[in-house]
C-alpha cells in the first residue's frame, strides 16, 4: 500500500479515504486483485463451507441484493431496520464500550456492524472468511472513517488474534452457520478481555418457513422441532433454541446477561404485518419495533421469533 500511496495513512484524511474506496471499487470490478491479512485460505470445514459456496454464488448473481449498505440496494432498509432491533436491545452494552476501546466484528460480512463501531469511534477489526465481502467492507468502511483492520479468518480460527485483545465482540448471524457453534464461540471469548462482551445472535427453527409468507400458530408450532437445515453445497443452518443459546454461552465460560427473541415481523413469521416500503420512515419504525417488543413478551409468540440473540460477559474485570 505504501507502494502506492504516499501521504498519512488515515482515513480522516479525506483523500486517503476515497484512494481506499477506489481501490474497493476497483477490486470489485476485477481491475486489481486485494488480499487481507493473514494472506492466506481459511479451512472451513463441511457442512459449513456450503454457506461460504452460496454466498459467493448470491453476490455474483445479484450483486445489489447482495451489497445491502449500498442505499440503492433493495435490501437496504430491511438491514438497516435489522440492525435498529439488535440495537433496540443491546444497546446498553454498546454504550460501555470505552470509547475508542479494540472492538471486533466476528463474520462481519461488508460491514453492518463494523461500520457503527465506527461511528462509535471504537478501532475496530472485522474478520470474514469471504475476501469478496471483505472487498466491499474496505469501501463502506472508509467512507465511514477511522481506525479498522480487516482480516481473512473464520469465526473458528483466529489464531492470528490475539488473546483478550477486545473490549467487545459482535457476532450477529455467525455461530448458527458454522459445522461447529462451540469453536466460534469459544474463539470469541478467548480473544475477549476479562469484562469484555459478546453480542450474537443466531437463528431459531422458524428459519424453516417461508420469511415471504406470514405463519399460523400451528405452522410456527410444526417446525419448533427442527434442528438443522442442510442444501448440500449451498446452505447449512444449525438452529438454536433460547436455551441452547443460553447454554452454549456458559460451556464457553461465559456469563449470559440477556436472551431475547427478535425478527418476528420483517424476515420472521408474520411479514404481512409490515409495509416494507415504509421501514425508513423513522415514526414507523418505531412503532415497529415497539410491536416487536410486545411479541418477544407475549406468552403466545415469545418461540415465534426468527433469531435468538444473546450478551454474555468474560468473568474478571
Amino acid at each position: 500500500m505504501t507502494d502506492l500511496w504516499s501521504g498519512e495513512l488515515d482515513t480522516r484524511n479525506s483523500a486517503f479515504a476515497q484512494y481506499l474506496s477506489d481501490l474497493s471499487e476497483a477490486a470489485r470490478g476485477g481491475e486489481i486483485a486485494l488480499r487481507f491479512p493473514p494472506h492466506k485460505t481459511p479451512q472451513v470445514s463441511e457442512p459449513g463451507a456450503w454457506n461460504l459456496v452460496g454466498d459467493v454464488a448470491f453476490s455474483r448473481e445479484y450483486p445489489l441484493s447482495w451489497n445491502y449498505l449500498d442505499p440503492r440496494s433493495p435490501n437496504y432498509d430491511l438491514k438497516q431496520f435489522s440492525k435498529h432491533l439488535y440495537l433496540h436491545r443491546m444497546r446498553r452494552w454498546f454504550e460501555e464500550v470505552p470509547a475508542g476501546a479494540p472492538v471486533l466484528d466476528l463474520g462481519g460480512g461488508i460491514g453492518r456492524f463494523a461500520q457503527l463501531w465506527l461511528e462509535r469511534g471504537h478501532a475496530v477489526t472485522l474478520a470474514d472468511p469471504n475476501e469478496s465481502a471483505l472487498v466491499i467492507a474496505l469501501g463502506h468502511l472508509a467512507r465511514t472513517g477511522g481506525r479498522f483492520d480487516l482480516c481473512h479468518l473464520a469465526a473458528e480460527d483466529l489464531a492470528p488474534l490475539a488473546d483478550e485483545s477486545f473490549w467487545a465482540v459482535t457476532a450477529m448471524e455467525v455461530f448458527c452457520y458454522l459445522s461447529d457453534a462451540a469453536e466460534g464461540i469459544a474463539e470469541a471469548a478467548r480473544v475477549l478481555r476479562p469484562g469484555g462482551v459478546l453480542m450474537c445472535s443466531v437463528e431459531s427453527p422458524v428459519g424453516t418457513l417461508n420469511p415471504a409468507q406470514s405463519h399460523s400458530r400451528e405452522e410456527i408450532e410444526a417446525v419448533m422441532g427442527t434442528t438443522e437445515l442442510r442444501v448440500d453445497g449451498d446452505m447449512w443452518v444449525k438452529y438454536f433454541t433460547s436455551d441452547g443459546l443460553r447454554a452454549a454461552m456458559e460451556s464457553a465460560g461465559l456469563e449470559v446477561e440477556l436472551v431475547f427473541g427478535t425478527h418476528y415481523l420483517p424476515d420472521g413469521p408474520m411479514p404481512a404485518l409490515v409495509d416494507f416500503d415504509r421501514l425508513s420512515d423513522p415514526n414507523y419504525e418505531q412503532a415497529l419495533l415497539q410491536l416487536e417488543t410486545l411479541l418477544e413478551g407475549s406468552d403466545r409468540w415469545h418461540n415465534a421469533a426468527r433469531a435468538w440473540a444473546a450478551v454474555a460477559r468474560k468473568p474478571g474485570r
